[in-house]
């Protein structure tokens, strides 16, 4: 093996390290862990679970800034904004401790989602295709793998944090880890393989349709859609997933392990869809995720308190919610290929936004007039439908798939 091969080599499992242990922290910490700060957090300031919801509602901040963060990737590779996004995450977290004021957690969590973009989904849709063309839909799905084994570990070391030390202590720990892998991107990350290694370097985001012609087409609107309804789960369920368990019947402890077992799910979810996307599609994979997911909150929302009906209801929502990370930058790359993966990323986020904002207000508002989450996820439950039919039309409509060989 060469010596360029060699070091191709070891940069691309670096990029695969960087990719999938961020993107689990970050995941891990604020989505699958959010539920455990709301009851410190209401304590500690006299917050409602409306004004405390404002805080994930801040996540439209993402999608504000993805179409400008898009193009720069297309133009510039994304190792700059992989890194500047998580020393700017890491910060976010790090500087929790100083809060006085509800105004101070809107920034802070601003902070976090302006990184969201450089991090999670383009990170890993676009690295991983890059430095692995030949096997990307499994690579893309074993890197954002990631966010679910952030969401087995990491709210079970917040339980553990919170029960010995505080809420504090554990922003500043897991903000430090954060810190520590921005460090390590910055020295090891590179934005693509050596052009000499053609082993490699397939020329892969040289295929597929340009920017302002993708997003003329109705397919860009219906995917838009599509894509928009199914994140629902991300912005509106899983932040809250853990006290919604607690109060069908769950307790504190098991509802955290509840958690825990989503991610554990996604693991093998993701590779299993990731899989499958490379042979079939990565849209319909994205129908059966999300089907998956309705049919395990309604199973939730049938048990009424019974156990049993619970956790098989949690168990069908993990399977689909697990394959639903690796697939959204792989829909996208399936309709319009990588040419302006991350311009046409950009621009479908920056379209959601409105949905960034609905999905944890709305999820807030509803509890705290009726304390209960019931209400909220039936309505969730249909906008999930909403979402097939989107990404069905879309299959529809898309006459190339850019996934297969």
């Amino acid at each position: 093996m060469s010596l360029l091969k060699l070091k191709d080599e070891k940069t691309k499992w670096a990029v695969f390290v960087s990719v999938f242990f961020s993107g689990g922290l970050i995941i891990g910490l604020n989505t699958y862990s959010f539920g455990l700060f709301i009851e410190p957090l209401e304590k500690e300031f006299g917050w409602t679970r409306e004004e405390i919801s404002l805080g994930y509602s801040i996540s439209f901040v993402s999608s504000l800034f993805a179409p400008i963060i898009g193009k720069f990737v297309d133009l510039k590779g994304t190792k700059i904004f992989l890194v500047g996004s998580l020393f700017l995450i890491s910060f976010g977290f790090i500087f929790r401790p100083l809060m006085t004021n509800l105004d101070h957690w809107i920034l802070l969590n601003s902070l976090v989602f302006a990184g969201y973009p450089g991090t999670l989904l383009l990170a890993s849709g676009i690295l991983m295709q890059v430095w692995f063309p030949k096997s990307r839909g499994r690579m893309v799905a074993l890197a954002t793998s990631g966010h679910n084994a952030g969401g087995l570990v990491i709210p079970l070391i917040t339980l553990i944090v919170l029960s010995n030390f505080n809420w504090k202590f554990a922003y500043v720990f897991f903000g430090g880890i954060i810190l520590i892998i921005a460090i390590f991107s910055l020295f090891f990350v590179r934005n693509s393989p050596d052009k000499k290694n053609i082993t490699l370097d397939n020329d892969v985001k040289k295929v597929g349709t340009d920017f302002m012609s993708a997003i003329k087409t109705k397919k860009f609107i219906f995917l838009t859609l599509g894509i928009t309804f199914a994140m629902f789960t991300y912005n509106g369920v899983m932040p809250q997933m853990a006290p919604h368990l607690q109060s069908e019947g769950l307790s504190l402890i098991a509802a955290t392990i509840a958690m825990s077992y989503i991610g554990a799910m996604g693991i093998m979810s993701k590779l299993v869809f990731g899989r499958l996307s490379e042979k079939y599609s990565s849209i319909f994979m994205t129908c059966i995720s999300v089907f998956l997911q309705a049919i395990g909150l309604a199973v939730i929302l049938l048990s009424f308190g019974n156990i049993i009906g619970i956790w098989t209801g949690v168990i069908i929502f993990g399977i689909g919610f697990g394959g639903l990370g690796a697939l959204i930058t792989l829909n996208i790359t399936e309709c319009f290929g990588m040419k302006s993966l991350g311009s046409v990323y950009g621009m479908l986020s920056f379209l959601g936004i409105w949905a960034s904002i609905l999905a944890p207000w709305m999820m807030g508002r509803i509890y705290d007039s009726t304390s209960s989450y019931r209400n909220a996820h039936l309505i969730v439950i249909g906008i999930f439908f909403l979402g097939i039919f989107f990404l069905i039309s879309t299959k529809h409509l898309n006459k190339r798939n850019y996934l297969l060989k």
